[in-house]
């Protein structure tokens, strides 16, 4: 039972939920079947809200989204979309822009911290099952067996 409770706490720790993110707040500014090729490309997970008509990407892959649009010249900062014909131009407002989030970013809001905290506390479970039961359990077999 308590090998199925540790196999089960490893895969939880483990396990991705795809949390998404709004990338484009107005599709209908910008050229959606371009957006959606580069993505699709670059095999990024996103979604549509028709009815909002906004642009969702998988948070862990919206980086990557960003400067996929910006080599084709689609600076996103968020909610603002600036398209550029120069790629110089727009590659250097999306570094300018990179740097400046990179500087507001506290590290309990970075996407790996949520994954550390799970696998250590999955960690910490396994540690106490182990001392918990499999120990006490592995002490009694063995004084039993000293006692006969």
């Amino acid at each position: 039972m308590s090998v199925l409770l540790a196999i089960f706490i490893v895969k939880w720790a483990n396990e991705d939920n795809l949390v998404y993110r709004p990338l484009i707040q107005d599709m209908r500014l910008v050229d959606s079947v371009k957006i959606a090729d580069v993505l699709d490309q670059e095999r990024i997970y996103y979604y549509t809200d028709v009815k909002n008509h906004m642009l969702y990407v998988n948070q862990e892959q919206s980086e990557l989204a960003r400067v996929s649009l910006a080599k084709i010249g689609y600076v996103i900062e968020y909610p603002e979309i600036t398209k550029h014909t120069d790629l110089n131009k727009a590659y250097d407002a999306f570094i300018k822009q990179k740097k400046l989030e990179e500087e507001a970013v506290k590290i309990w809001q970075s996407a790996w911290f949520f994954k550390l905290v799970k696998l250590v506390i999955g960690g910490l479970v396994i540690i106490v099952l182990i001392l918990a039961i499999i120990r006490p359990a592995l002490a009694s077999i063995i004084y039993d067996e000293d006692e006969k």
